[in-house]
């Protein structure tokens, strides 16, 4: 190689080094969202604009009182990419709404009517899915929507309250599916294993009531009367102009120490484990007031039905197990071509009292029923498909 080309072979080596070490790097495609409210938040912008008729269809298919028809497999149909958002956002581990928590009972949640219709969307989804013999899919519908529930969160009451009726209505559907899927055992089996390793067990109401503590303790003080009387009176300035004329600093700091003493026992009470009639006898006497004290007034206020909180947990916990107790049953009926005649031992029992499930047979399947109720709501019916 002569001086000449070595010169300018070194010289285009040195431009192409130069050039490369200032040339930018290859852009990586920025990561998904982390955040599964962000996901949800574009699902409920994704929801078909659907009319009041629409979503009455959709409601009715969602809680099993009607077929799905063809009318509402194309309301869901306009539906797809809100669904697929929402799967997307199931996988996810954490979901942080953005609640203003700084703003106390006046933090505005308006996702919160989004997840309703979104819920609804979801569990007709699964029942057309059902109809359609696709057992499978239909369960993991189901299932999405128990993620939904846990990803709602109960770090306020209302988010507590909306999560519970998600979940209600997704045990509702998978009950009803998993009769009708009773002739394929590998199909249950699958179904015990995702419900042993899921969080079937519902939320609890104790953290909202502690953080619901920290803001109705932080409105009862003299200097935020004002806030308070918007508590109470909500949209009433006539009322809320009489409470702040009327504010007293003995009475509120009354208030304030009842309401943390009766708080802190239905805490108490809600933490611990004890038979259900006890916990409500209890819980009862927590909001037990005199009606011509004005402290117990105002603490009556803030303090919730707690004896029917816990009664509405205690029957969510008692679906929970009703539908993996039938699971149990209707794999015993694949192994031995009929139905026990006796409930198996070793089943999980009704929450309300502990005992086991009363175990009926009927023409289409058979039922369990919480012993000692009456209602229907505490009888659970597994209809098998023939």
């Amino acid at each position: 190689m002569n001086n000449a080309y070595r010169g300018s072979f070194a010289g285009t080596l040195f431009v192409a080094l130069a050039a490369a070490m200032v040339a930018p790097p290859a852009l990586a495609i920025p990561p998904d969202p982390d955040n599964a409210a962000l996901l949800y938040y574009q699902s409920f912008l994704a929801l078909a604009q659907l009319g009041d008729e629409a979503r009455d269809r959709i409601a009715e298919v969602a809680r099993g009182d009607k077929a799905p028809g063809d009318r509402v497999r194309e309301d869901i149909g306009k539906c797809a990419g809100a669904i697929e958002f929402a799967e997307v956002a199931a996988t996810l581990p954490a979901c942080d709404w953005g609640v203003r928590y700084s703003k106390g009972f006046e933090a505005l949640m308006p996702q919160m009517a989004q997840m309703r219709l979104l819920t609804f969307v979801l569990i007709a989804d699964a029942r057309i899915r059902a109809a359609d013999g696709n057992y499978k899919e239909a369960i993991e519908r189901c299932l999405m929507a128990g993620t939904f529930a846990r990803h709602i969160g109960d770090e306020t009451f209302i988010s507590y309250l909306v999560s519970r009726s998600v979940r209600g209505l997704a045990y509702k559907c998978m009950q009803d599916v998993v009769g009708r899927s009773a002739g394929d055992a590998e199909l249950l089996q699958w179904l015990k294993d995702e419900l042993a390793a899921s969080d079937i067990v519902t939320l609890s109401p104790v953290r909202p009531l502690k953080n619901e503590m920290e803001i109705v303790s932080d409105l009862l003080r003299m200097e935020n009367v004002e806030k308070l009387a918007r508590a109470l009176a909500g949209s009433d300035e006539k009322k809320a102009a009489v409470i702040i004329r009327k504010a007293d600093e003995k009475i509120l700091e009354r208030a304030k120490r009842m309401y943390t003493e009766r708080m802190s026992s239905a805490l108490a009470v809600l933490s611990t484990s004890m038979p259900y009639e006890q916990a409500v006898a209890q819980l009862k006497q927590v909001a037990d007031f005199d009606p011509n004290d004005p402290s117990s007034q105002i603490v009556q206020a803030f303090i919730p039905g707690l004896d029917k909180i816990f009664s509405q947990k205690t029957a969510i916990e008692t679906h929970a197990n009703a539908i993996t107790a039938g699971i149990e049953i209707l794999l015993s009926r694949a192994k031995t071509g009929q139905l026990p005649d006796a409930l198996p031992p070793g089943l999980p029992t009704d929450a309300f009292s502990g005992k086991d499930f009363e175990y009926a047979k009927t023409k289409e399947g058979f039922t369990l029923r919480c012993p000692g109720r009456d209602l229907d709501v505490y009888r659970y019916e597994f209809k098998i498909r023939k």
